[in-house]
């Protein structure tokens, strides 16, 4: 028989699996208390959550979600990473944290319905964060203007140093000397 403790923490999953973008599916064992509360806060900065929970509770919030491609990823202890915004920034934030002694085994995930393996972490996380693609759009749009005025300018620039010429040209010596 359920309990209302475990049927609250199954509500939680599927909450949190019906509104994420990246869910990441790792084992945690051999990472101290510490290291797993730095991925959190790491996660937490990125736009994400790290949740450990027990394997059949997960799956039954991710049969209830539409989710079911995670119980092949479900094996052992499991904790399960939730972006909720920038997909990349969160994979950048666990990519990082592996560097060194790689502790956190990625055993896959899921974008969206789509199942992923462990290596498609490392795609991920190589892709531009939201901030990042859109500075590159800006800076796409903006470039051909900049250059477009800098044309303008130098054009401007040009009829005023001829328009300078003439007049130096026009006066006579003396007065010439006097300005």
């Amino acid at each position: 028989m359920p309990t209302t403790r475990k049927i609250a923490q199954v509500a939680e999953l599927a909450e949190k699996l019906s509104r994420t973008q990246l869910t990441l599916v790792a084992d945690y064992r051999g990472l101290t208390v510490a290291e797993i509360s730095d991925l959190r806060k790491r996660l937490r900065e990125a736009g994400a959550e790290l949740v450990v929970a027990k394997n059949t509770l997960t799956l039954i919030a991710a049969r209830e979600t539409g989710h079911e491609e995670l119980e092949q990823l479900l094996t052992g202890p499991t904790a399960l990473a939730f972006a909720y915004d920038d997909v990349a920034k969160a994979a950048k934030a666990v990519s990082e944290f592996n560097r060194g002694p790689k502790k956190l085994t990625v055993r896959g995930g899921m974008l969206g319905k789509n199942l992923l393996t462990g290596d498609v972490l490392d795609q991920v996380s190589r892709i531009p964060s939201r901030q990042e693609l859109l500075a590159q759009v800006l800076g796409g749009i903006s470039s051909p203007v900049t250059g477009v005025v800098g044309v303008l300018n130098a054009a401007i620039s040009n009829v005023v140093y001829v328009l300078q010429a003439r007049i130096d040209q026009l006066q006579p010596a003396g007065e010439q000397q006097a300005a």
